[in-house]
């Protein structure tokens, strides 16, 4: 297996090159990473270029086996945009990690997803149902359902689930361009057997939102989840490399 996680987070803007020789041994090889610095949720353009420069070094630290999501808070506009051009086009960064600085379906996201699809970016959008404690513009699969019919030729892949997995997997259901990454709660293997079963197998892909939890952990939820060979392939690396492969810098 040569598996791809596609939802990692630099911790003090450093990649534990110890993870790597553990994937080594749990067979995941390459990992998508960004840079979302010290967890501000509405950084000012100039720390988000900062951060994406931070995430750019990294890649050169460990070519081939860390990639990058360009950070981006679509409150910077044009400026924004000219960063996120330079990420992918000179840094050759892989997609667009949207985290709480606006909802998914805000209008002022649409340049950066217009960019996304010229390209074929992976836009990874955070996306989390809270019982309590939803932060002001964090987004729900409700929102990124909506952004999804607006722009069907976005690749997006939504993060942790959704959060509340059974009602966030009905949400995007209907919209073939949302994949779901499987972080989450560690001991959700039942949940991604739900989302292979609801969304196909090719909608599914690894991610472990590492540095934030363990990568054996999150290894484990998938191989508990009862999937078959083929399936099993797909979410750990097969659905990411194709997606991967489409990407144009």
């Amino acid at each position: 297996m040569s598996g791809i996680d596609l939802h990692t987070h630099l911790s003090d803007g450093r990649f534990d090159p110890a993870v790597f020789a553990q994937g080594e041994r749990l067979g995941v090889t390459r990992f998508v990473c960004s840079n979302i610095g010290a967890y501000a949720h509405h950084p000012s353009p100039d720390d988000v270029r900062e951060m994406n420069a931070i995430m750019i070094a990294e890649m050169a630290r460990h070519p081939g086996r860390l990639l990058g999501y360009c950070y981006v808070n679509p409150r910077g506009g044009t400026r924004t945009l000219s960063d996120l051009r330079h990420c992918v086009e000179d840094a050759g960064m892989v997609g667009i990690k949207l985290w709480v600085s606006a909802f998914a379906d805000d209008p002022l996201v649409d340049p950066f997803l217009e960019y996304a699809a010229e390209h074929r970016l992976i836009v990874l959008t955070h996306a989390w149902r809270k019982t309590t404690g939803q932060l002001p513009f964090e987004s729900t699969a409700d929102h990124v359902a909506r952004v999804a019919a607006r722009h069907p030729d976005v690749r997006f892949l939504m993060a942790h689930l959704g959060g509340q997995v059974e009602s966030a997997i009905d949400a995007v259901q209907p919209f073939p361009n949302v994949a779901v990454d499987t972080s989450g709660t560690i001991i959700g293997a039942g949940d991604v057997a739900i989302a292979v079963e609801r969304l196909g197998a090719d909608r599914v892909a690894f991610g472990s939102d590492l540095h934030h939890s363990g990568l054996a952990e999150n290894v484990g939820k998938v191989l508990g989840a009862g999937l078959d060979a083929a399936a099993l392939d797909r979410v750990l690396g097969g659905n990411a490399r194709r997606w991967l492969s489409e990407v144009t810098q």
